[in-house]
């Protein structure tokens, strides 16, 4: 399993000029802590494991709950990244 790495938290600026980052920063924080905990508290979930056929329902659950949080985790943080980027210009004329 990879480093779970953090990104930068929006700050009260971009809280103004983008309202709705207020409960993905809510959100990310949760999946970290999920991530984190899971990964601290199951060593089964060692990535070093040769084989999952012995694993528990728990811990293959557990697993699906990683993969996903990873997933949701890097569409916020793509969807961060956009908004980042500066809008293309309208040369429409009317």
């Amino acid at each position: 399993m990879s480093v779970v790495l953090r990104w930068r938290g929006a700050g009260a600026n971009d809280f103004a000029n983008d309202p709705e980052l207020a409960p993905l920063v809510l959100l990310d924080a949760a999946l970290s802590d999920t991530l984190e905990a899971l990964l601290a508290f199951i060593p089964e979930l060692d990535p070093s494991a040769r084989t999952w056929a012995d694993a528990t329902p728990s811990v293959l659950a557990a697993r699906e709950i990683i993969v996903h949080t990873r997933h949701l985790r890097d569409l916020v943080q793509d969807y961060r990244r956009k908004l980042n980027q500066p809008y293309p210009e309208d040369d429409t004329t009317f």
